[in-house]
């Protein structure tokens, strides 16, 4: 398909118009070629006549195309012939895994990463009529010698993850691969020079009121010149001063330029729930005697983000803030992810009182973070790093320089507050012992270091250098009971924790065949559960473990996976949130969302109807919580037993003459009432009163609390259910 882009503009561009000076930026998406690329097929003089359809941007698989390793794409263009001192700059916003490509059969450049943005230079190779071949390559990874312990793609849970098709460690395990052009393709026409990346970071060296703006621009230039450049910031969506900066410069082509700007009285950049999400317009021009060279738009947010130095606290602009977070993967195929998707994901998150996002063992496309910045929510941004990898010097100062990238692309984003490097590396996971003959304790520990001090270069974020299992908090579903989540923490973060969970039948019937639906037992070893096994469900943790019972029907299992989920992550919340800053500062449930049509930890199912586990974190994350503290965990009619209850304000706003109500009933009979009054400070958190009951039958304890303002304005609400044992 031949896509006449200079004609989608209503006119053909002459290369003496006013409008051939002008720097330009058109489409080259939508129906391009495929073929094979493996073996034989991977020679460009092996290309066959054998083309076939595939959109672009898209995953290959998402689009309809099931390959492991290499396929050759082609489009056609059309330009207007290139002026002098012009430039051409193609220009990929993702490509997953390895790129090679040749413009009117010129080599033009390679590339290697899932997620950056990568340009070449086609000035040269450029002509009126353009056939561009493209080969990527998505590996398939030899099982056994590489996969999964020395894995040699840096693209952590797009390639091997326990939610992946196949889940993580079956031979299905590399299934539905994520290759592809999976984010749009350009061509850039400018003038003698092209700017290709602006990041700017604050320096708050003066403090929060004089914020000074420190900008880098990656660009590239035909020759040596003479140049002006013109910084402009202007608020984006609210009213308010404007900055501006001109400067004279040398453009060589050889470093960055880099460039200060003081922003006195820089209107900040706020979390939700506790001010606005102010957004600058950064717009960067290059200019010489001539004109206009280049220009680059950008966007950011001023705040300061710390980690207070006893390692127990981030602060937001000055001030300490809970983290209430979450996990999330959008998809394993990140081009089907559109902003109003990020979005949506975002909102409902925010609905369930969730302020934090640990994007998952993955980059995501660019429109989560544009989306996070809008809503005010804070993200957690780990490397594609996920478990083992290949253990060279080489592999390493690839991963380093990936890191790199991600620093420089993703830095303008003020909801990024945490770079986080490997996730569960082998040197710091005892369990890969014993799975694995060739783990030893060193594994992957450069790779690591590296990746981490990359991370460390920008000086703005918590760099949380790599995920250690300590703090994946998984009792109740990999080791340990739910009971254990009473116990103290024994770390400050705690990046996981959780439980799986069925879906609503309807979407279980969408997952699972209806001659599946019930396997002859619950032993693992049954076939009838390879199916479920396929898509992600555990049943080894499920029924040993954590000792489900499946029930009678379908509905009760559903309803017994689900009530398991909420209770583990009431219980798991409550507790880490009583032990606020002794040492809890962070934790994150695992995970939001089911990425494909699938069963796992999540508590919002693949077509996104919520699981009962999304209404428990929902209650255990308000902001103001009157949390209940279960101080007896076995419960008998006639036997006493305790309660305590808590008051916790996540809030920077004190509470005075505050209310916390209580009522407790075992069926129609009323066991307790009662109300006192209190002052709840601001970022508080303290056990108010301990209740002593006594169960009358083998009926439940239900335990209902509420806080109220000083106008009788409800700031939270709690219930807890509590089983009572026949003697």
């Amino acid at each position: 398909m031949k896509t006449k882009f200079w004609l989608s503009l209503g006119l053909l561009v002459c290369a003496s118009s006013p409008l051939a000076q002008t720097p330009r930026s058109v489409s080259l998406d939508g129906v391009w070629q495929y073929q094979d690329a493996n073996p034989p097929h991977d020679d460009r003089q092996r290309l066959t006549p054998n083309w076939r359809p595939l959109r672009v941007p898209a995953n290959w698989y998402s689009a309809g195309v099931d390959h492991q390793g290499a396929l050759w794409y082609r489009t056609t263009f059309t330009l207007p012939r290139l002026a002098h001192d012009r430039l051409a700059t193609l220009t990929f916003d993702g490509v997953d895994y390895r790129t090679e490509a040749w413009l009117n059969q010129r080599f033009i450049g390679r590339h290697q990463g899932y997620f950056q943005r990568f340009q070449f230079d086609v000035t040269q190779a450029a002509q009126r009529e353009n056939h561009l071949l493209v080969r990527v390559d998505s590996p398939f990874e030899p099982p056994g010698s590489v996969w999964p312990l020395h894995k040699r793609v840096i693209k952590g849970v797009l390639s091997q993850h326990d939610t992946r098709p196949g889940g993580a460690w079956s031979p299905q395990g590399q299934d539905a691969n994520s290759g592809g052009i999976w984010q749009p393709v350009t061509l850039r026409l400018s003038r003698g020079a092209a700017i290709d990346n602006l990041t700017a970071l604050p320096d708050w060296r003066q403090g929060l009121a004089r914020p000074t703006l420190d900008i880098r621009l990656d660009y590239r230039v035909n020759r040596p010149r003479k140049a002006r450049l013109i910084l402009r910031l202007t608020p984006l969506n609210f009213t308010g001063k404007s900055y501006r900066l001109s400067r004279r410069v040398t453009l060589t082509g050889e470093a960055p330029l880099a460039v200060s700007l003081p922003m006195p009285g820089a209107a900040l950049w706020w979390p939700y729930g506790h001010g606005a999400q102010h957004l600058y317009r950064i717009e960067a021009t290059l200019s010489d005697a001539e004109g206009l060279l280049d220009r680059h738009t950008s966007q950011t947010g001023l705040r300061d983000v710390r980690e207070l130095a006893s390692g127990h606290g981030w602060t937001i602009n000055g001030r300490r803030l809970f983290i209430r977070g979450t996990n999330y993967i959008g998809s394993p195929w990140l081009g089907s992810m559109t902003a109003p998707l990020y979005r949506r994901d975002l909102l409902l998150m925010r609905a369930a009182n969730i302020n934090a996002v640990r994007v998952h063992g993955h980059v995501a496309g660019q429109a989560l973070y544009r989306e996070a910045d809008e809503l005010g929510m804070l993200l957690w941004q780990d490397m594609p790093l996920q478990w083992g990898y290949d253990d060279s010097e080489a592999f390493a100062a690839e991963a380093a320089r990936q890191a790199g990238d991600l620093l420089r692309q993703r830095g303008n984003h003020p909801s990024v507050i945490v770079w986080a490097g490997q996730n569960e590396p082998p040197f710091d996971s005892p369990w890969m012992k014993q799975r694995f003959t060739d783990w030893t304790p060193t594994l992957n520990r450069r790779l690591a270091q590296r990746v981490a001090d990359t991370l460390s270069e920008d000086r703005t974020r918590i760099v949380h250098r790599w995920s250690t299992v300590a703090e994946h908090y998984w009792q109740g579903w990999y080791f340990g009971s739910v009971g254990d989540f009473l116990k103290p923490a024994t770390t400050a973060i705690i990046s996981e924790f959780g439980a799986q969970a069925l879906p609503r039948l309807a979407t279980l019937r969408t997952i699972i065949p209806a001659a599946k639906l019930w396997p002859a037992s619950t032993s693992p070893d049954d076939p009838g559960w390879k199916v479920w096994q396929y898509h992600n469900f555990q049943p080894e943790q499920a029924f040993g473990l954590a000792k489900l019972s499946r029930g009678a029907t379908i509905e009760s299992f559903i309803a017994n996976t689900q009530g398991y989920q909420a209770e583990g992550i009431q219980l798991a919340a409550e507790s880490y949130r009583r032990q606020r800053y002794q040492p809890v500062a962070a934790l994150f449930q695992f995970m939001f969302s089911e990425t494909w049509p699938s069963i796992n930890w999540a508590v919002i199912d693949y077509q996104r109807h919520p699981k009962a586990g999304y209404f428990a974190l929902q209650r255990a994350y308000q902001p103001v919580l009157p949390s209940i503290e279960p101080l007896t965990l076995n419960w008998r009619p006639g036997e006493s037993g305790k309660v305590g209850l808590w008051a916790i304000n996540d809030r920077w706003q004190d509470y005075t003459a505050a209310t916390l109500r209580w009522r407790v009933t075992q069926g129609e009979q009323e066991l307790a009432r009662g109300e006192m009054a209190l002052d709840l400070p601001a970022d508080s958190g303290r056990k108010l009163k301990e209740l002593k009951l006594t169960p009358r039958t083998a009926q439940p304890l239900q335990v209902v609390t509420e806080l109220t303002d000083s106008n009788g304005l409800r700031l939270g609400e709690n219930r807890r259910q509590f089983s009572v044992g026949i003697p």
